[in-house]
């Protein structure tokens, strides 16, 4: 059985925003994983499902705090860092549930390699296929492009395979660009005192923390050997146009961090075509597939 190395405290942190029957199956997720965090911090963002009252009843030891707004992914998740003390943390959606040895696998995984800074295990949606978006290259216009248009998925091999790696499985552990924040265990020291930036309200932070991560040297590890289940998209369902265009948003504001204003504007300016054009050609697709 995978341990926390003695030197280590781990906690948990987990967003939500009106999942309330997910949430709870996150954290029963948790209670049965064979390394327990110390600390399981739930942060709600002004959700009116009853989660609040639910993580206060059923799971007592779960450190909650209870905004009076939405904060978005990114500043629920620092509200909660800047409390924590542990050594490891690990940012887990609402959506999400860990296998039992999932945990273990991924502390294994970090703490094998002075070098990482992160770790990401394979996200499993209900059906149990594989989400590429577990381990992915930095976006780009062309690679946003054959994302939107589902050219990656008809040409995956070459550059249209895209910023997912469609030209991967995702099956085996390998060093990636960037990992996903529904599940991704951090190192604090690699962290520097900042976990998400302030300016992103839901999409690309994680992104930007894996882009600095980077930047400070530090590795990033695709883990094949450990598991989650990722439903996926739980509060952004909720509001599926919104959030669509806050996803354009968000990448149009990391290019320009990354990339300049004129990038980002290329990017945006790219967006209205490629989104018809996705539609034909999964269309297309639907057609084709057997039936």
């Amino acid at each position: 059985m995978n341990v926390v190395p003695p030197a280590s405290t781990l906690d948990v942190i987990i967003v939500n925003y009106n999942t309330r029957e997910l949430l709870g199956a996150a954290l029963r997720s948790l209670e049965t994983s064979e390394v327990k965090p110390d600390v399981v911090w739930v942060v709600d963002n002004a959700s009116v499902d009853g989660s609040s009252d639910m993580v206060e009843h059923d799971f007592p030891g779960v450190r909650l705090v209870r905004s009076d707004r939405n904060l978005g992914f990114a500043l629920g998740n620092n509200l909660a860092f800047e409390r924590s003390t542990a050594d490891l943390i690990l940012l887990l959606n609402s959506d999400a549930e860990v296998e039992r040895d999932t945990i273990g696998a991924l502390i294994t995984a970090l703490e094998s390699d002075t070098r990482l800074g992160a770790v990401g295990p394979v996200l499993l949606s209900t059906s149990g296929s594989v989400q590429f978006e577990g381990g992915r290259r930095d976006p780009s216009i062309l690679g946003e492009f054959s994302n939107i248009t589902h050219l990656n998925r008809v040409y995956p091999d070459g550059r249209l395979g895209g910023y997912m790696m469609n030209d991967w499985d995702h099956l085996s552990t390998r060093e990636v660009e960037v990992l996903s924040g529904a599940c991704m265990l951090l190192r604090r020291e690699a962290l520097d005192g900042r976990l998400f930036l302030d300016d992103f309200f839901m999409y690309c932070e994680d992104v930007e923390l894996c882009q600095r991560l980077r930047d400070a040297g530090w590795g990033l590890l695709y883990d094949a050997s450990s598991r989650v289940l990722h439903h996926g998209g739980a509060s952004s369902k909720q509001a599926r146009l919104k959030m669509r265009w806050a996803g354009v948003v968000s990448m149009a504001q990391l290019l320009s961090l990354r990339r300049g204003a004129l990038y980002a504007l290329g990017y945006l300016a790219m967006v209205p075509f490629a989104w018809p054009l996705g539609m034909i050609v999964k269309r297309a697709r639907l057609r084709g597939s057997p039936s």
